[in-house]
């Protein structure tokens, strides 16, 4: 199983039996809650749909040296998520979210379906690695996907406690 889907596949799993209120709680007021960061991650997906849809025939094809897109996982390296990118702070059931992310998900998966085998070389930019093959776009998706998983652990834990 690609990163991509396995990633999607342990972040609903970490998540069922989570209540609408402890999904939209957030640990403090500087901190997203889990809800939010679905949205974050739902707004990635559709931003890569978007790019794929009309970036990609238009994109290079040529060799780019394999990048170290594991390193998205770790928290340590903390970043601001760019504007466009920042989640929305509506209440909405965690059946809501699902629908939401697995819809626009659905979407994504059909247009990394409709590519060509050539298309995966295609070299699209990215605000952290500078440039990225489709194929590395895609495994970046998991990787980002793996390190909010972590996050909505952490925040897991923290409204447990509180």
């Amino acid at each position: 199983m690609s990163i991509f889907n396995e990633a999607r596949l342990e972040t609903w799993n970490e998540l069922k039996g989570l209540s609408d209120e402890k999904l939209n709680q957030k640990p403090s007021a500087e901190e997203w809650s889990i809800r939010e960061v679905l949205d974050h991650l739902k707004k990635i997906d559709m931003t890569a749909q978007k790019m794929l849809k009309e970036r990609v025939k238009d994109a290079p094809i040529k060799e780019i040296e394999e990048k170290p897109l594991e390193v998205a996982q770790d928290r340590n390296n903390k970043r601001k998520a760019p504007s466009h990118l920042e989640p929305a702070h509506d209440f909405i059931s965690g059946s809501q979210m699902k629908r939401e992310l697995d819809v626009v998900r659905e979407q994504l998966t059909a247009a990394i379906a409709s590519l060509k085998e050539e298309d995966f070389e295609r070299v699209l930019p990215h605000p952290v690695f500078q440039e990225l093959t489709v194929r590395q776009w895609i495994d970046f998706i998991g990787h980002h996907e793996k390190r909010h998983l972590s996050q909505m652990k952490e925040i897991k834990e923290k409204i447990e406690r509180a």
